[in-house]
Protein backbone atom coordinates (compact mmCIF):
# COMPACT_ATOMS: atom_id res chain seq x y z
CA UNK A 1 0.00 0.00 0.00
CA UNK A 2 1.56 3.28 -1.04
CA UNK A 3 1.14 6.46 0.92
CA UNK A 4 0.80 9.84 -0.77
CA UNK A 5 3.96 11.86 -1.05
CA UNK A 6 4.06 14.66 1.48
CA UNK A 7 6.10 17.75 0.89
CA UNK A 8 6.49 20.18 3.73
CA UNK A 9 7.40 23.72 2.83
CA UNK A 10 7.81 26.16 5.71
CA UNK A 11 8.32 29.87 5.69
CA UNK A 12 8.12 32.59 8.29
CA UNK A 13 5.73 35.51 7.65
CA UNK A 14 5.03 38.00 10.44
CA UNK A 15 5.72 35.51 13.18
CA UNK A 16 3.43 32.86 11.72
CA UNK A 17 4.75 29.52 10.55
CA UNK A 18 3.06 28.54 7.28
CA UNK A 19 3.09 24.91 6.37
CA UNK A 20 2.26 23.79 2.85
CA UNK A 21 1.48 20.10 2.76
CA UNK A 22 0.64 18.57 -0.58
CA UNK A 23 -0.33 15.06 -1.45
CA UNK A 24 0.58 13.37 -4.70
CA UNK A 25 -2.08 15.37 -6.57
CA UNK A 26 -0.25 18.64 -5.84
CA UNK A 27 -3.13 20.24 -3.94
CA UNK A 28 -2.15 22.53 -1.10
CA UNK A 29 -5.07 22.46 1.38
CA UNK A 30 -3.22 23.86 4.39
CA UNK A 31 -1.53 26.64 2.41
CA UNK A 32 -4.92 28.17 1.51
CA UNK A 33 -6.08 28.10 5.13
CA UNK A 34 -2.82 29.65 6.28
CA UNK A 35 -3.04 32.41 3.66
CA UNK A 36 -6.55 33.17 4.85
CA UNK A 37 -5.44 33.32 8.48
CA UNK A 38 -2.47 35.58 7.59
CA UNK A 39 -4.76 37.88 5.58
CA UNK A 40 -7.28 37.99 8.42
CA UNK A 41 -4.57 38.65 10.98
CA UNK A 42 -3.18 41.55 8.93
CA UNK A 43 -6.65 43.00 8.35
CA UNK A 44 -7.56 42.86 12.05
CA UNK A 45 -4.16 44.21 13.11
CA UNK A 46 -4.53 47.21 10.81
CA UNK A 47 -8.11 47.76 11.99
CA UNK A 48 -6.87 47.60 15.58
CA UNK A 49 -4.19 50.18 14.82
CA UNK A 50 -6.66 52.51 13.10
CA UNK A 51 -9.10 52.34 16.01
CA UNK A 52 -6.32 52.97 18.55
CA UNK A 53 -5.15 55.95 16.48
CA UNK A 54 -8.67 57.43 16.43
CA UNK A 55 -9.00 56.90 20.18
CA UNK A 56 -5.57 58.49 20.73
CA UNK A 57 -6.48 61.60 18.72
CA UNK A 58 -9.76 61.82 20.65
CA UNK A 59 -7.91 61.67 23.99
CA UNK A 60 -5.51 64.37 22.78
CA UNK A 61 -8.43 66.64 21.83
CA UNK A 62 -10.16 65.89 25.14
CA UNK A 63 -6.96 66.78 27.01
CA UNK A 64 -6.61 70.08 25.16
CA UNK A 65 -10.27 70.99 25.70
CA UNK A 66 -10.16 70.01 29.38
CA UNK A 67 -7.00 72.07 29.90
CA UNK A 68 -8.63 75.09 28.27
CA UNK A 69 -11.78 74.62 30.35
CA UNK A 70 -9.66 74.37 33.53
CA UNK A 71 -8.16 77.82 33.02
CA UNK A 72 -11.46 79.33 31.85
CA UNK A 73 -13.28 77.94 34.89
CA UNK A 74 -10.53 79.20 37.22
CA UNK A 75 -10.81 82.74 35.81
CA UNK A 76 -14.61 82.57 35.93
CA UNK A 77 -14.66 81.46 39.58
CA UNK A 78 -12.32 84.31 40.56
CA UNK A 79 -14.38 86.96 38.74
CA UNK A 80 -17.90 85.67 39.39
CA UNK A 81 -18.05 86.37 43.11
CA UNK A 82 -16.46 88.82 45.54
CA UNK A 83 -12.81 88.12 46.27
CA UNK A 84 -12.74 86.30 49.60
CA UNK A 85 -10.31 83.70 50.92
CA UNK A 86 -12.97 81.01 50.44
CA UNK A 87 -13.49 82.06 46.81
CA UNK A 88 -9.77 81.95 46.05
CA UNK A 89 -9.29 78.61 47.79
CA UNK A 90 -12.33 77.17 46.00
CA UNK A 91 -11.03 78.38 42.62
CA UNK A 92 -7.56 76.97 43.26
CA UNK A 93 -8.92 73.61 44.39
CA UNK A 94 -11.17 73.48 41.32
CA UNK A 95 -8.18 74.27 39.08
CA UNK A 96 -6.06 71.55 40.69
CA UNK A 97 -8.89 69.04 40.37
CA UNK A 98 -9.37 69.91 36.70
CA UNK A 99 -5.62 69.66 36.06
CA UNK A 100 -5.55 66.23 37.68
CA UNK A 101 -8.31 65.23 35.26
CA UNK A 102 -6.06 66.40 32.41
CA UNK A 103 -3.23 64.27 33.83
CA UNK A 104 -5.55 61.25 33.89
CA UNK A 105 -6.54 61.83 30.25
CA UNK A 106 -2.91 62.22 29.21
CA UNK A 107 -1.91 59.06 31.11
CA UNK A 108 -4.50 57.10 29.13
CA UNK A 109 -3.21 58.75 25.93
CA UNK A 110 0.31 57.66 26.86
CA UNK A 111 -0.98 54.09 27.20
CA UNK A 112 -2.50 54.28 23.71
CA UNK A 113 0.75 55.67 22.26
CA UNK A 114 2.78 52.94 23.98
CA UNK A 115 0.46 50.29 22.52
CA UNK A 116 0.72 51.75 19.00
CA UNK A 117 4.53 51.72 19.20
CA UNK A 118 5.08 48.27 20.65
CA UNK A 119 1.73 46.42 20.65
CA UNK A 120 2.32 45.78 24.35
CA UNK A 121 -0.16 46.88 26.99
CA UNK A 122 0.94 47.82 30.48
CA UNK A 123 -1.05 47.63 33.68
CA UNK A 124 1.07 50.30 35.39
CA UNK A 125 -0.59 53.42 33.85
CA UNK A 126 -4.00 52.24 35.02
CA UNK A 127 -2.67 51.84 38.54
CA UNK A 128 -1.33 55.40 38.36
CA UNK A 129 -4.71 56.60 37.07
CA UNK A 130 -6.39 54.97 40.07
CA UNK A 131 -3.99 56.72 42.44
CA UNK A 132 -4.51 60.09 40.73
CA UNK A 133 -8.30 59.63 40.83
CA UNK A 134 -8.28 58.77 44.53
CA UNK A 135 -6.01 61.77 45.21
CA UNK A 136 -8.41 63.98 43.29
CA UNK A 137 -11.28 62.69 45.43
CA UNK A 138 -9.36 63.40 48.64
CA UNK A 139 -8.54 66.89 47.40
CA UNK A 140 -12.17 67.67 46.59
CA UNK A 141 -13.46 66.42 49.94
CA UNK A 142 -10.74 68.28 51.82
CA UNK A 143 -11.56 71.46 49.94
CA UNK A 144 -15.27 71.06 50.59
CA UNK A 145 -14.63 70.64 54.30
CA UNK A 146 -12.17 73.56 54.38
CA UNK A 147 -14.16 76.02 52.29
CA UNK A 148 -17.49 74.97 53.78
CA UNK A 149 -16.53 76.41 57.17
CA UNK A 150 -17.16 74.41 60.32
CA UNK A 151 -17.99 70.84 59.40
CA UNK A 152 -21.32 69.66 60.66
CA UNK A 153 -21.15 66.49 62.66
CA UNK A 154 -23.81 64.53 60.90
CA UNK A 155 -24.48 62.16 58.05
CA UNK A 156 -22.71 64.31 55.42
CA UNK A 157 -19.57 64.62 57.53
CA UNK A 158 -19.58 60.89 58.27
CA UNK A 159 -19.92 60.09 54.57
CA UNK A 160 -17.05 62.43 53.74
CA UNK A 161 -14.82 60.77 56.35
CA UNK A 162 -15.68 57.31 55.01
CA UNK A 163 -14.90 58.46 51.47
CA UNK A 164 -11.58 59.93 52.62
CA UNK A 165 -10.68 56.64 54.31
CA UNK A 166 -11.63 54.57 51.27
CA UNK A 167 -9.64 56.85 48.94
CA UNK A 168 -6.60 56.64 51.22
CA UNK A 169 -6.96 52.83 51.29
CA UNK A 170 -7.14 52.74 47.49
CA UNK A 171 -3.97 54.83 47.19
CA UNK A 172 -2.17 52.57 49.65
CA UNK A 173 -3.34 49.37 47.94
CA UNK A 174 -2.44 50.58 44.45
CA UNK A 175 0.95 51.84 45.63
CA UNK A 176 1.71 48.44 47.16
CA UNK A 177 0.53 46.75 43.96
CA UNK A 178 2.88 48.89 41.85
CA UNK A 179 5.77 48.05 44.18
CA UNK A 180 4.99 44.30 44.11
CA UNK A 181 4.56 44.15 40.33
CA UNK A 182 7.91 45.79 39.66
CA UNK A 183 8.64 45.49 35.95
CA UNK A 184 6.24 42.58 35.38
CA UNK A 185 3.18 44.80 34.77
CA UNK A 186 3.60 44.64 30.96
CA UNK A 187 1.95 42.04 28.78
CA UNK A 188 1.71 41.53 25.06
CA UNK A 189 -1.69 42.09 23.56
Amino acid sequence: MSQPDQHVNTSKQQGTLITDETDNTGEGHLAEEDRLSVFTERLLDRGDTIIYAIVGVSFLLAGILTLGYSFWNFAYLLQASPMTPNTVVGAIVSLISDLLLVVIIMEVLGTVIHYLKSHVTSLRPFLYIGIISATRGILLIGAKLTVGGNPEIGMSFTNDMIELGVSAGIILALGITIKLLGKSADFEA
